[in-house]
């Protein structure tokens, strides 16, 4: 009553009465601002408090800095939870830094449940710190959120560096390709993770690759969810292949809702089953035969064409080259200038086939006369324009190249994840290789990630 008066709030029948209580729920009551600073003042005196439900509340940055003093007086406290509901706590990449302080400061906190908010990849890089840093939790929901790109791979190097959280929920957020080679490295060092939810997260056959990759090393990994996933019934045995073949797996419950599977799935499924406890949720099995390792290369490893940023591809592609040389050995015809098909040419011959709004980026860049004809003079001046922006993004975007490894079009380019700089064959340059062997360079690639996960 005391902090009602000073703050001049009305005293809330629904929070007074649970004052002393060890289960504090203030679920759905729309508590503004000073509500929740009242009500904080108010519980520091209950030091018998067990979990603390904020969902349904309007909770931004200002208001967990009230919630974060709160805990710093609760020693017993290790529930909490800030889920929305409807339209209600839209926590957003903004939040996130008094969140993370949060979580990085507390030590008794064991579940954390923020689903149904607005955590984008700003927030996600920013929530991953701070997991990583954190050594109690338990219990992390981030389900239904926007974590995509950077967002998921930061959450995924939160979680390989974790060593507390037992169940981890991911659902309905965009993971995709890159948050799946992120989380391949966290299965294959994780070893206290015994559930993941990935339901819903855009992982398609390359992904699940990268996916499984960890996972056949896992070994406490219990609760696997991928349902609603764009993963392909050729594919789905590649599941059960990895468990089957990695005897030392904990895994018991895979829950593949809305995924058709094939008849190797049912075969490999009945096989595990004979020899101990497993559990598989999946749509329906149809009748289709098992793709062979070709027809799995041919499906995963040919080129396909990314929209990457083309001037920071040029000046990787330009090495150590005197920008004149470059231009000579672009234009293979020699005659007055650059045209279009040179320039698919020179990322096609890289092993990065790119659409065609990626050359429209370099001619209007490159091109100031208009003419369709990129000559020596625009390609100097280009040039140092390109150095100028490349050195630049790079000062002022350091940590991106900690992301770029885990890109699809990153791993296919001839680029060292360390140097970050293109691969050159001293005896072969990349200028001169052709179509096919980019092909079946990609190939081989993909056959090595198959025999990685053990088929």
């Amino acid at each position: 009553m005391q902090a009602c008066r000073k703050l001049r709030v009305l005293p809330l029948r629904q929070v007074l009465s649970q004052l002393e209580s060890a289960f504090i729920s203030f679920r759905d009551l729309t508590l503004t601002p000073r509500d929740i600073q009242a009500a904080c003042w108010s519980i520091r005196h209950n030091t018998s408090v067990l979990s603390l439900d904020f969902t349904g509340n309007f909770i931004k940055g200002r208001e967990f800095r009230h919630i974060k003093d709160l805990l710093a007086t609760l020693e017993n406290l290790c529930h909490l939870v800030g889920r929305r509901l409807g339209k209600c706590n839209k926590l957003d990449d903004k939040d996130a830094l008094p969140l993370a302080a949060l979580i990085k400061t507390n030590r008794v906190l064991t579940v954390l449940l923020l689903r149904h908010n607005e955590f984008r990849e700003d927030g996600g890089l920013i929530l991953g710190e701070a997991i990583g840093i954190n050594s109690s939790l338990e219990v992390l929901d981030l389900g239904w959120n926007h974590i995509r790109r950077r967002g998921a791979i930061g959450i995924a190097q939160g979680l390989e560096k974790n060593t507390s959280l037992r169940v981890v929920n991911l659902e309905w957020n965009g993971f995709g390709f890159e948050g799946c080679v992120a989380l391949g490295d966290t299965l294959a060092c994780n070893c206290t993770m015994t559930e993941l939810n990935l339901a819903c997260n855009r992982i398609h056959p390359p992904a699940l690759l990268e996916l499984l990759r960890g996972l056949a090393v896992n070994k406490t990994l219990r609760i696997l969810k991928l349902g609603h996933n764009p993963i392909t019934a050729g594919f789905s045995s590649l599941i059960l292949a990895v468990v089957k073949r990695q005897p030392e797996s904990a895994l018991e419950n895979i829950d593949l809702e809305n995924v058709v599977v094939d008849k190797e799935f049912v075969s490999l499924l009945r096989q595990i089953q004979l020899e101990r406890f497993f559990i598989v949720t999946y749509d329906l099995s149809l009748p289709v035969r098992k793709l062979t390792l070709d027809e799995m290369r041919e499906k995963v490893g040919l080129p396909s064409a990314y929209n990457v940023d083309p001037l920071k591809m040029l000046y990787l592609l330009k090495e150590k080259m005197r920008a004149s040389d470059f231009f000579y050995k672009i234009n293979k015809d020699h005659d007055k200038g650059l045209q279009r098909n040179e320039l698919y040419a020179l990322f096609d011959e890289a092993g990065l086939p790119v659409t065609g709004s990626v050359i429209d980026k370099i001619m209007e860049f490159m091109d100031t006369n208009d003419d369709g004809i990129i000559d020596l003079k625009e390609f100097l001046l280009g040039d140092k324009r390109i150095k100028s922006i490349s050195r630049k993004l790079i000062r002022e975007d350091v940590e991106k190249k900690d992301y770029s490894k885990y890109s699809r079009t990153f791993q296919r380019a001839h680029i060292d994840p360390i140097t970050n700089a293109l691969k050159i064959d001293p005896n072969t340059s990349p200028m001169r290789q052709s179509r096919r062997l980019s092909v079946e360079k990609s190939k081989r690639e993909a056959d090595d990630k198959l025999v990685q996960i053990s088929i």
